[in-house]
């Protein structure tokens, strides 16, 4: 890999992580980052088991239960015994968990649009360009 290349990912990776970064604790004063990552997982994936929400996750079962163990208690996620499988559960969004989902996107979003309405027309093309070939990147 020539070394300007090699330059070049290392901007965009750095450049994507601090993004991330920033995004990810705009919103989420009512749950911690890690909480609202399960809670968005829910949201878009369905009900999920412990198990599955830890390997979506990349952390262990005994961390992922402490998690679901505190979202629990605040009436977030709920436990439901698995239709199948007697020794499992299933873990489903309540209705407030939805709403703070739909809450922090939403405050995730007008962050990002707040910075991205101090761009031009040419710069917005250019961002939009930039996602396409982001995304395509990342599906690879």
């Amino acid at each position: 890999m020539p070394s300007d290349l090699s330059l070049l990912a290392s901007q965009v990776r750095l450049t994507c992580q601090r993004i991330s970064r920033r995004v990810r604790f705009e919103g989420t004063h009512e749950v911690a980052p890690h909480q609202f990552s399960v809670m968005a997982r829910l949201a878009d994936g369905g009900d999920s088991t412990p198990t599955q929400l830890a390997e979506i996750e990349r952390v262990s079962t005994p961390s992922i239960t402490r998690t679901l163990n505190c979202l629990q208690e605040s009436g977030i996620v709920t436990r439901t015994p698995h239709p199948t499988d007697g020794r499992q559960v299933t873990v489903s969004l309540t209705e407030e968990g939805r709403a703070i989902v739909q809450r922090t996107r939403a405050q995730r979003d007008s962050w990002m649009a707040e910075r991205l309405a101090t761009l031009d027309a040419d710069q917005l093309d250019i961002v939009q360009q930039a996602i396409e070939i982001l995304a395509e990147v990342a599906s690879r």
